[in-house]
């Protein structure tokens, strides 16, 4: 196996293994929450507030930060890193400042923000919204910072921090939760939560500021690779919007049925994001700056291999994952949050609302990959026609739902998959137009054989949930434990091993090819 292969696949896994302590610890913080404010006045009002500010910075900037920045850091590199740092000096700066000025804005029209995104939940609720929403808009600035910094560092080929950072700030708001006892205030926890942004910025910089690689301020407007990133920002901010606006647009509708709704589709959407990011960031993550540097080389053959790989592997992570999520989504509520102020009737109404978003996964994997593949290769404007087409298929969707009587939670987290599926579509109908050689498929019987892998995973899955009792003489955490331990393996030892026997997964596949160990 050649070094350079073991070094990438060992990069890839430990970029997983700190997105899953990293997604462990973030599904721990909001266990706790969940235990600690159930569906109360506090709980519809903090997650009312805490989603805004991550919404409008992921609208206008996260994708501009990592779709913009990392392709034209990597072009001024490869020409000065003296030009290099320059643009990350710039760059950095304009958007901290832009960040801190929407802050400020933030702060003085709180009010009428938590009323334009959530108009129907209670005013009591509205009102303390508000308040934590002024705590926490200050966020954005360290983001826009932390996000910089991380593209920095992945172009450098530094991919395990970035990847293990929000560790720490969910350590931090962990620890206040457990902490806190009878002290707990939802004001603390608002202001814990900026706090753990700070510590994600500071922790990517330490290690920027011995190699001299650390942005200062500059504000330097005629920068020619800060008016390149402006000029292709637009297309890459609007290709992005889908996961924020579909945030927006839960929370919108999901106001109109009840406080309890709101709060149990924000609970079942924080675990999806987390079950699904396990496997997509650390792939997308990993592929994106590689695509880059293949795109700028001109290096056709070895761009269209490495999508091709990337969706490969990506959706066969997935499929397990998401055959887990749908059959086991009640189980895997009651185990994670059936407990002291977290009810019954809303596991039950959560578990719906996991299980309708847990279809929506194989599409939201594919295009992860997709959108990178259209970034690096310059072609912006098709994620952007792909968001607008899915964010009104989405509005439309829960439009006709709110329509139906006792639609629910369920209209509102079928939409979202509706979404996801026809952004998958528009991005896979236009890929096939603008590269032929990534969607030709070469082996027709591999692709097949995947399909048939995770319909026999999903399968066993859904039978096992029905079939293996729930271990009733224990108490309810282990029964739900190994219920879940059980039914998993089952269906997880079963993919294995058809893919194994039918070669879907060859030997070169796992090991490189022979001969290349020298």
């Amino acid at each position: 196996m050649k070094k350079g292969i073991k070094s990438s696949s060992l990069t890839v896994f430990a970029m997983i293994a700190a997105t899953l302590i990293s997604k462990a610890l973030g599904m721990v913080r909001g266990m706790i929450i969940a235990w600690t404010l159930g569906d109360s006045l506090e709980a519809v009002a903090f997650t009312a507030a805490s989603k805004i500010p991550c919404a409008v910075f992921d609208f206008l900037f996260s994708a501009a930060i990592l779709g913009c920045f990392i392709p034209v850091y990597n072009e001024a590199k490869a020409k000065r890193e003296k030009d290099a740092y320059r643009y990350s000096s710039v760059f950095m700066s304009v958007i901290m400042i832009i960040c801190a000025a929407l802050a400020l804005l933030g702060i003085f029209f709180a009010p009428q923000i938590i009323k334009a995104v959530s108009p129907k939940i209670s005013e009591e609720a509205s009102a303390l919204a508000a308040r934590l929403l002024r705590i926490m808009f200050p966020m954005m600035v360290f983001t826009a910072g932390a996000y910089t910094l991380t593209g920095i560092l992945q172009s450098a080929g530094r991919f395990i921090l970035p990847a293990a950072v929000s560790s720490l700030s969910n350590i931090a708001m962990i620890a206040y939760l457990l902490l806190s006892g009878e002290r707990f205030s939802v004001y603390a926890l608002s202001l814990v939560y900026v706090i753990s942004w700070f510590l994600q910025f500071l922790t990517l910089a330490l290690p920027l500021i011995p190699s001299k690689l650390m942005p200062r301020p500059c504000f330097d407007f005629k920068n020619e690779y800060l008016i390149k990133s402006a000029k292709t920002a637009p297309h890459i901010m609007a290709g992005s919007w889908l996961s924020p606006v579909s945030v927006l647009i839960a929370s919108f509708f999901s106001s109109f049925v009840s406080d309890s709704t709101f709060v149990a589709y924000d609970y079942a959407s924080g675990i999806y994001v987390i079950i699904a990011g396990i496997a997509v960031y650390g792939v997308g993550n990993f592929v994106f700056p590689s695509l880059s540097r293949l795109a700028a080389e001109n290096l056709k053959d070895s761009f269209a291999k490495s999508v091709k790989n990337s969706v490969f592997y990506i959706i066969l992570m997935i499929l397990p994952v998401f055959a887990a999520t749908f059959a086991l989504s009640y189980e895997g509520i009651a185990l994670l949050y059936l407990r002291d102020n977290f009810t019954e009737e809303l596991a039950k109404v959560c578990a719906v609302s996991l299980r309708t978003l847990s279809l929506s996964m194989p599409a939201y994997a594919i295009s992860e990959i997709l959108c990178r593949t259209f970034y690096a290769a310059g072609k912006a404007k098709i994620p952007m026609y792909a968001s607008f087409s899915a964010i009104s298929v989405s509005v439309v969707s829960n439009m006709l739902f709110m329509l139906i009587p006792d639609a629910g939670i369920f209209g509102i987290s079928f939409s979202f998959t509706v979404s996801q599926y026809v952004y998958a579509a528009v991005l896979i109908f236009n890929g096939r137009r603008h590269f032929p050689d990534i969607f030709r498929i070469s082996n027709r019987k591999k692709a097949f054989n995947l399909a048939a892998a995770g319909a026999l995973c999903f399968a066993a899955m859904l039978i096992g949930e029905k079939k293996i009792p729930l271990f009733s003489g224990m108490a309810s955490d282990p029964a739900y434990f190994l219920k879940i331990a059980i039914v998993f393996m089952i269906g997880i030892v079963i993919y294995l091993i058809y893919i194994f026997v039918s070669r879907t997964l060859s030997h070169k596949d796992v090991f490189g090819k022979r001969g290349e160990n020298n």
